[in-house]
């Protein structure tokens, strides 16, 4: 008995298998007439297959899509009537009934079939929703929409099917109502918020359409004044209108009516640092440092203060005595709060600023010691400022203490982004002394890694390096990783003389668009932007399908935009650059900008 049931089993197996196996085929048959165009044929396989499986929404589709491309309207009308009868509370074919009608040109019938759906639409089971989705999936997007409004009044609720409404709204550029169905969604659930405004990044562009945002918030904010998530939407939009001014002003309401003591204002300066509206964060971060020293954000605005006035100051034609009064504002505000884990990133920008920008390099040496040898410095940041140490050997031609301290994170921290970073800059210190075959080796082993940066450096360097020692002859890459390190090391007329001695040296190599790419990095640090405009040019114009294209032309467009102040020529570049290089490291950020330049909502 029990070898008949194992025979059974087996037997029913081997049968299903065959039958799986002969379906998969047929399925793989169909789609690659589908494919090819070839839709009578397709539609001979689709109809076995539908008969087969009558549930198949994909064997249907696909079967009425060559109909369609047959132009069998009869056919076609009788495939919907065919699984209505099967399927008769299902919404979809009978909005495909109509659909098929208004595509075969009886636009009256296929009216009418519209109408009826919408009549006899009722409070069933997810009734309402399939159908309004069954009339969006064949961009019947108005008759969508009175389907959920017929909906709602069926419910006698106005905020039902709110964020279904307003996604249509959106889609057919009926902005007002839009907001409206948006605002109510958020009022019933305000974990919407995120996604709302991301909605509103996405439909909300012109002067009259923030408008119509800001009267709706302002109406919420009046019948509604118990629902803080409305004004926190209005303190948004303003900080999307770069309003800095009005923003602070419903965000101060907000905080004194929740008594949080300059924690929301704190996070409005730091977004507008974020967007580069400096004199905004600064008179912001004042209205909390106003609130008193015994409350407890006090500090945290007296560092976005001093964070604020030192980029303004390094994002402008800043002169010694600028930098002097930012450094003298910090080892002010050190000497107010004491060095402690609260004050050590004001810490480490003071001794950045020493380092990179007053060329003070025993001062800041001592700054980094001192964070790293603090004993309630948390581990993560002390293996930061190691790095950071160690930057500031390698400035000062102190190789191997720099190797050193790179070692030791890279080794503590081995599997994080923080260790990987370690081995890059000391695969790139190797590189720097003419070691290519171990610098490669290392980069090799970070070109995988997730950290998308780390893994594009790596990338770039460990080609440079592979291209430019072909047959072991490195005499024109010793040149330039020397050049490389004298322009890190700041001895930018240095780095000059030996680019310029490549070229006579070997004329033609196939460095040529890494010696005008690191020319221009130069001449920006050197603050010569036209000589810096120049060089990006002729990497763009001469090797742009090379590996620096992207690189140059990303520069250039950042070039006009931060330093040439040409605003529409970046636009443009930017534009440029999104189209050209669309698989581009600097994609993401490009598009960013370009959104920017254009107007769009901040992000």
């Amino acid at each position: 008995m029990k070898f008949y049931l194992r025979f059974s089993i087996l037997f029913i197996l081997v049968i299903f298998s065959v039958l799986s196996f002969g379906q998969a085929k047929d399925e793989q048959l169909a789609s690659q007439f589908f494919s090819n165009n070839e839709f009578d044929k397709a539609a001979d396989v689709y109809e076995k297959l539908l008969n087969k499986n009558p549930q198949s929404i994909y064997f249907y589709d696909n079967l009425l899509s060559c109909y369609f491309n047959l132009n069998k309207a009869e056919e076609a009308e009788k495939l919907v009537k065919k699984q209505l009868r099967k399927n008769d509370r299902n919404p979809y074919y009978t909005v495909d009934l109509g659909y098929v009608m208004k595509k075969f040109g009886k636009a009256d019938k296929a009216k009418q079939q519209f109408d009826d759906i919408i009549k006899k639409l009722k409070l069933e089971g997810d009734q309402i929703n399939e159908t309004g989705n069954a009339f969006i999936k064949r961009g019947e997007k108005e008759y969508a929409i009175e389907t959920y409004l017929k909906g709602r009044k069926m419910h006698g609720s106005n905020l039902a099917y709110s964020t279904e409404l307003g996604n249509l709204y959106g889609e057919t550029g009926n902005v007002k109502e839009m907001i409206e169905e948006y605002l109510n969604s958020m009022s019933i659930d305000e974990k919407l918020l995120d996604d709302i405004q991301g909605y509103f990044q996405n439909y909300i562009q012109k002067p009259a359409e923030f408008d119509l945002l800001k009267s709706a918030l302002l109406k919420r904010t009046k019948t509604q004044a118990e629902n803080p998530i409305f004004f926190e939407m209005l303190v948004w939009m303003y900080v999307q209108k770069k309003d800095f001014d009005n923003a602070l002003l419903q965000a101060k309401s907000l905080d004194k009516k929740f008594k949080e003591e300059g924690a929301r204002l704190i996070e409005l300066g730091n977004l507008a640092i974020s967007n580069e509206y400096y004199d905004d964060a600064v008179n912001i971060f004042n209205q909390v440092v106003l609130m008193g020293k015994d409350k407890n954000n006090y500090t945290l605005a007296k560092m976005g203060i001093l964070e604020a006035q030192r980029r303004k100051i390094l994002n402008s034609n800043y002169t010694d005595t600028d930098l002097k009064i930012v450094e003298t504002n910090y080892k002010a505000f050190l000497d107010e709060f004491g060095k402690n884990p609260f004050t050590q990133n004001s810490q480490r920008e003071l001794a950045r600023l020493q380092a990179y920008y007053l060329n003070d390099l025993p001062y800041a040496m001592a700054n980094f010691n001192e964070l790293i040898s603090a004993p309630r410095s948390e581990n993560k940041f002390k293996a930061e400022c190691k790095l950071e140490l160690g930057d500031l050997y390698v400035l000062k031609g102190e190789v191997w203490d720099a190797m050193l301290l790179y070692g030791q994170v890279d080794k503590e921290y081995m599997e994080e982004p923080i260790g990987q970073e370690a081995k890059l800059r000391n695969a790139k210190l190797s590189y720097y002394i003419g070691e290519f075959e171990w610098a490669k080796a290392q980069l090799d082993v970070l070109k995988t890694v997730t950290t998308q940066l780390i893994a594009n450096n790596a990338l770039e360097l460990s080609l440079l390096i592979q291209d430019n020692t072909v047959d072991s002859v490195e005499d024109a890459l010793k040149m330039f990783s020397r050049a490389d390190l004298n322009y890190y090391q700041n001895k930018t007329d240095v780095a000059l003389q030996i680019l310029d001695s490549i070229n006579l040296l070997f004329p033609k190599h196939a460095l040529a668009d890494d010696i005008y790419f690191k020319k221009a990095q130069i001449f920006v640090k050197k603050k010569n932007y036209s000589e810096a405009e120049k060089f990006y040019n002729i990497v763009v114009n001469e090797h742009g399908s090379d590996i620096l294209g992207d690189n140059s032309l990303f520069s250039l467009a950042e070039l006009y935009e931060k330093k040439l102040n040409n605003k529409e020529k970046a636009k443009q570049l930017y534009e440029q650059f999104i189209e050209n290089y669309p698989g581009s490291f600097f994609l993401t950020e490009a598009r960013k900008r370009y959104r920017l330049l254009r107007g769009d909502l901040l992000e």
